[in-house]
């Protein structure tokens, strides 16, 4: 499949794409619209692009939030939302969509899991001391160390995506900034460091999320949200109920609810399937120890792009 990350047409062509969708009327079999978090030359962006190459349209979004929203309202069929970083750790922007819209009109359902390898670049003008660097705030833990050692006197500055620092530092003759490589043509930079290194494999996970579930036929993950009763050894006798039906756990989250912050919700991926028997004598035993057990979806794992 071919990416668009390294296209400087890309961004027109996203939007375009985007107003286009608004406008199909009746036509039949319309193409898929996908929307992805940030702008193009983000690592959501080129994820999205070699996951749907020409099979879909693609409209970039400002903020994980308004991904959620266009999928909810129909606006388009998917969306791409990172989830986890294997330095930088859980997205709480995306986590904390999937449990607040859980139960709501706007609830979505996880359908697929990617995962990506991720370099890091120094983008920016040759020639240029810069006396500001910016990056996503993930970018900025994998290099904020070398970064703070390299260029002692520059400010590190946090944006909203990598792809909106690499547009700050374009727009700012005494800027740089760490994004994807492709970018670079985007917005008209150059590529200082291709690839910064960083301390283990920089793997960052998406969820693509949709209005109804896609379960595998078989394998595949679930994402399950639950609570639990304020007590000693709550949490212990929950995840124990998965464990006696050999339900293997890949990622837990807890957030506090905003209204009762000394209860949590917790947010669970394991293996398997709801459809599978065996699964679903699992969620039976956990009802028993966990409140408001709830699947957000079944879905299948996919291939790690390089």
């Amino acid at each position: 499949m071919s990416t668009d990350a390294g296209d400087p047409g890309a961004a027109r062509r996203d939007e375009a794409a985007a107003a286009a969708a608004g406008g199909a009327g009746e036509a039949a079999a319309p193409r898929p619209l996908v929307a992805y978090f940030g702008r193009p030359g983000t690592f959501s962006h080129e994820v999205a692009s070699r996951r749907f190459g020409q099979s879909a349209d693609l409209a970039p979004r400002r903020t994980i939030s308004e991904v959620f929203d266009a999928v909810a309202a129909g606006a388009a069929t998917y969306g791409v939302v990172p989830i986890e970083n294997a330095v930088g750790g859980p997205i709480y922007d995306t986590v904390d969509q999937l449990i607040r819209r859980e139960g709501t009109g706007a609830a979505l359902v996880v359908c697929e899991e990617l995962s990506l390898h991720v370099t890091l670049s120094l983008l920016g003008r040759r020639g240029v001391t810069p006396k500001r660097i910016y990056s996503h705030f993930v970018p900025l833990k994998h290099c904020g160390d070398w970064l703070r050692q390299s260029y002692p006197d520059a400010q590190i500055l946090e944006a909203e995506s990598t792809a909106e620092a690499v547009e700050r530092a374009a727009q700012d003759g005494e800027a740089w900034a760490i994004g994807n490589k492709g970018a670079a043509a985007i917005y008209k930079l150059e590529v200082l460091v291709p690839k910064l290194g960083v301390k283990g494999e920089n793997i960052t996970r998406f969820f693509i999320v949709g209005r109804a579930e896609e379960p595998p036929t078989s394998g595949g993950r679930t994402l399950l949200l639950f609570g639990l009763d304020h007590r000693p050894g709550a949490l212990v006798s929950a995840l124990s109920a998965l464990g006696r039906h050999h339900i293997n756990l890949t990622r837990i989250v807890s957030r506090a609810l905003p209204d009762s912050p000394e209860e949590y919700l917790f947010l669970v991926e394991c293996e398997g399937s709801t459809s599978e028997p065996a699964f679903q004598e699992a969620l039976a035993l956990l009802q028993q120890h966990a409140t408001g057990v709830r699947s957000l979806g079944s879905f299948r794992v996919s291939q790690k792009y390089e």
